[in-house]
């Protein structure tokens, strides 16, 4: 075999696995929710905000945070009134912050781990192995967000 041929069937060789890489990497990045959806991608998203706000329990637990806050707030004014000590004052209003931290915490608990049922039920019937902030995903993803508010909805 010649030299000038052995060149030119490398040659061909490479152009055909550039156009062979080309193509390939082409289809990768041409994939759109649209093939997601229709189960080639187990990865789901959800806007934690809006399932959260969405909640059929969260204005009560609001409305609940909002007395309290008031009972604090004036049990704080109280407390410092009787103190004449700035150090003490402010370690009095301090620990009444913290009492009002903790009912929030408290009475939020059961809203969050409603919400984080919710998405792994919904994700067990799409299948799907990861859910994800949306926030934090660039592109791709099923956006379930609307699945989980309908599953909380049905809950309550």
């Amino acid at each position: 075999m010649s030299l000038r041929k052995t060149i030119t069937i490398f040659s061909v060789l490479s152009l055909m696995v550039l156009i062979f890489t080309a193509s390939a990497f082409g289809a990768a990045a041409r994939k759109t929710p649209a093939t997601s959806a229709a189960g080639t991608d187990s990865v789901g998203v959800v806007d934690r905000g809006e399932i959260l706000n969405n909640h059929p329990g969260l204005e009560q637990v609001r409305q609940q945070l909002n007395n309290i806050a008031r009972q604090k707030e004036n049990e704080a004014k109280a407390a410092a009134d009787r103190e004449t000590d700035t150090a003490r004052k402010a370690q009095a209003v301090q620990a009444k912050r913290m009492e009002l931290a903790q009912e929030e915490q408290r009475l939020m608990a059961p809203i969050y781990r409603d919400c984080e049922q919710a998405v792994r039920e919904v994700a067990v019937r799409k299948k799907l192995t990861l859910v994800l902030d949306k926030f934090v995903v660039l592109i791709g993803g099923v956006d379930i967000t609307q699945d989980v508010i309908q599953q909380l909805s049905r809950k309550k």
